[in-house]
């Protein structure tokens, strides 16, 4: 499964001890998705933090921060985003840092979405979720649609990270849907992630680790040549 992984690269922040701890992967345009925010802005202040960009090789620095925004979360509340842009010193492109409790672009944390994705692959309409999350119909149905236009997308990219860290490359069984399979796949990725990194990690959720084996493209299909 080596050969079929994104350009999207897999790769700790921060070389050597502090590595493990942090754990981010990094998505090629926009974002920076990392597991540990404090740990990220140590490795800021080391200047070891790298650019997420293939090829370019340097390390970022802070340059301010994007809109701040309050993502809802899974329990009913709702938590403080304020990210924090960063600029490569080499290449000076500018990238955005985000945790991966939440997912890019959208106002409900990962736990909240990832729910939702698991209903409908076991079956369930987009109101039916809603009504159980407590959230509005069209909100669901535009997280379903948006993962389901790239679902093959997402299950190639889980079986290579899984590949990557586990060298586990055996099929999954199909779940019944392409929307399921994905979901399956990125279960059994973030399962193997949380395996192979162990008790420094084992406060990371599920669904955090699918944020970071996605990416951020959880929910956010890769553009097209000439789109």
């Amino acid at each position: 499964m080596t050969g079929m992984l994104h350009p999207h690269r897999l790769a700790p922040a921060v070389a050597g001890r502090a590595a493990r701890p942090l754990w981010a992967w990094r998505e090629h345009r926009v974002v920076i998705i990392v597991r540990d925010e404090e740990l990220a802005q140590r490795a800021l202040t080391a200047g070891t933090l790298g650019c997420p960009h293939a090829g370019c090789g340097g390390s970022v620095y802070r340059d301010g921060h994007a809109r701040a925004r309050r993502v809802r979360t899974r329990e009913g509340g709702e938590r403080e985003l304020r990210p924090q842009r960063v600029v490569c010193r080499r290449c000076g492109r500018v990238n955005v840092v985000l945790p991966a409790w939440c997912v890019p672009g959208r106002c409900d944390d990962a736990e909240t979405i990832g729910t939702a994705l698991v209903a409908a692959a076991r079956g369930r309409g987009h109101r039916s979720i809603a009504k159980r999350l407590g959230r509005p119909a069209t909100t669901v149905r535009g997280w379903l649609r948006a993962a389901r236009s790239h679902a093959g997308d997402l299950r190639v990219r889980a079986y290579a990270r899984r590949d990557q860290i586990a060298h586990e490359t055996e099929w999954l069984r199909p779940a019944g849907s392409p929307l399921g399979d994905a979901v399956t796949a990125l279960a059994a990725a973030a399962a193997a992630a949380k395996r192979f990194f162990g008790g420094g990690l084992c406060a990371t959720s599920l669904w955090e680790f699918v944020v970071l084996i996605s990416g951020g493209r959880l929910l956010r299909p890769r553009r097209r040549l000439g789109s």
